[in-house]
Parts: structure tokens; sequence; C-alpha cells
């Protein structure tokens, strides 16, 4: 049996399960999606269909994208975009996302489901400019794309970064720390702090964008020193290579010549263990069986790391099974 194994990269709203063709669908229907990827059951995420035939185009979609909110337990809208069909929804043009407010959050172009080369404007809750940005290829050999602060205004409305270089101080929307800054040629350069009150939470120092160094603290004052912001989960060694061993190893098919696809998703818990396996799209029932089975057997992973504190995250499977 020849499986192959490749991790998926799953960007803004990219799903496959339901029908492409727009037969299926018409402007206010609802569906729901898990992990970015539609399923049948009720979730904390929904798309509402506001419009077919986009431009007259057979297979295009204007959707809304609703995010349960906890406070509220009602679904606010999360953001507004055009896509190509439903079976692999990716926006096309003009993508707007919104605060729980109700205020843009930000506004770009897309294509093809990724973010387009164009200035990115994002705002703050009260609808005041925050930053202009970017993507653009880290050198002309190179084509890697990194992103960069073009322009920067603080909640005052004081411009700090101009034409790509100066200083921020900005709030997280994460966790409400003060963080501190310089930019130069659009990239973190030099030393950036964070602050949560008058507590040091982070330091990391920068050149050209990439990060040199970082040092954090936890609540008791202890020191935890790293060299990468955000590090993926991963079993035994990084890359999906080990992975793939595994399942091709306790795979045991009960019948032979099946073609096709299998999306798998699960939790990796920040003490490492496999929790909440899924198949998001599958194949025969004992295909789907087989595979929930071993990778509910797998441990000892190494949990996803955020300035060196282990967290729990989602990881997303693709198995092709070529018969």
């Amino acid at each position: 049996m020849d499986i192959l194994i490749r991790l998926t990269t799953l960007f803004l709203v990219v799903f496959s399960a339901f029908g492409q063709t727009n037969s299926y669908y018409k402007a206010g229907d609802t569906l729901y999606y898990q992990n970015n990827r539609a399923t049948y059951l009720k979730t904390n995420t929904l798309i509402i269909i506001k419009q077919t035939n986009v431009a007259k185009n057979r297979n295009t979609f204007n959707v809304e994208k609703h995010v349960l909110d906890s406070i509220s337990n009602t679904y606010i809208l999360n953001a507004r975009f055009i896509t190509n069909g439903l079976q692999q929804l990716k926006a096309n043009g003009t993508f707007t996302s919104y605060h729980k407010n109700g205020n843009i959050s930000a506004v770009g172009e897309t294509v093809n489901g990724k973010i387009g080369n164009g200035i990115w404007t994002h705002y703050y809750e009260n609808g005041e400019k925050k930053s202009e940005e970017k993507l653009s290829k880290e050198t002309f050999f190179n084509d890697q794309k990194v992103n960069l602060v073009v322009n920067f205004w603080d909640k005052k409305g004081i411009q700090t970064v101009e034409n790509s270089n100066g200083f921020i101080q900005s709030i997280s929307n994460e966790n409400g720390d003060t963080i501190k800054g310089n930019y130069k040629d659009g990239l973190k350069n030099g030393l950036w702090t964070a602050f949560d009150g008058a507590t040091k939470v982070y330091e990391e120092t920068y050149k050209k964008g990439q990060i040199i160094k970082g040092t954090c603290w936890d609540a008791e004052g202890n020191a935890m020193k790293y060299k990468s912001v955000f590090t993926k989960a991963y079993y035994k060694k990084p890359g999906n290579g080990n992975v793939e061993k595994f399942i091709a190893k306790k795979f045991d098919a009960s019948s032979a010549g099946i073609i096709g696809n299998i999306l798998i998703t699960f939790i990796v818990t920040k003490e490492g263990n496999i929790e909440n396996v899924a198949v998001l799209k599958g194949l025969t029932q004992d295909y789907n069986a087989e595979i929930k089975r071993i990778i509910s057997e797998m441990s000892n992973w190494t949990p996803a790391k955020k300035r060196g504190k282990s967290l729990q995250s989602v990881y997303n499977l693709n198995l092709n099974f070529k018969g």
C-alpha cells in the first residue's frame, strides 16, 4: 500500500466537503465549519451565502463568515469576501474583516485564497486607521514573502512609522500587553519589548525582521530563552516524515485498491498527547476508522511552542491513498 502523507496549510477559509457547483446552494444558505473545513454539525464558525454567480461567473459566491462569541453566545460578523467555488473556498478580490463591535478591522485584496501584493489597511476598534502593510519578496532572488509595515498610527492618531521606518507602541489584541519596538525598511529591527502593566513579559532582538534571540518571564519571574517566536507541534523531529512512517507501518487496510484522500484533524495538547481525532473528508468506513485508531495511539509528541512555552494546537493531515 502506497501511502503519501503531507501536512496541509489552511489559509483564510479553505475547506473541502460539499459540492462545488452552485446548483446545490442559494443566497441565504448557511454552512458550518470545524477547523476551517465544512461539517454537517453545528459549530462556532459559519458561512452565509449572500449572492451566487457573482459577476455572472457560475461558481463564484459572495459570502459572510460569522463566529460564535463566547460572551453573548451569538454569531457575529467576522469577514466578507467573494470565493471561487465552495468545495475549496478561496477568497478572491476584496477581503474585509471586522471587529466584534462591527467596525472594520482590516481590508485588502486576495488572490486565490492568499493575501495579495497590495496594501492592506488595518483599523482600531474605534474605526481610526492603525497601519498600512504589504507583502513583499525578501530579495530579488528569493520568492519567500515577508510582511512589511509601511505606515503606523498610534491610538491618538499620531503617525510614528512613515515610509516603512519608525517606532511603534501598541496594545496586543491577544492579551493586552504593551508592545514597543522599531521598524527599519518595514521590518522589525533591534530590541522589541512587551509589558503587562509595569512587568516586562518578554524582550526580543531582531535583525531585518528575523528574530536573533528572545527571553520571556513567567508569573514567578523565571526566565526562558528561545530563538523562534512560534514552533509547530511535531512527532520525534520537525517535519512530517516520522508521522508518515508511523502511519505506513501501522496501517492495516481491510481492502485493496482504494484511491483518494483522507483529511484528518486532531489536537496536540501542551503535554504532547493526541485528542479529538476527526475525519474531515474520508474514504471507506474501514479506512477512516483505521486511521483514527492509529493516530489516537501516537504519543510523546513535542507540542507547539510560543516564546518557549508549550501550548495546545491543531494539527492537520492530508493522506493520499494511491491504491
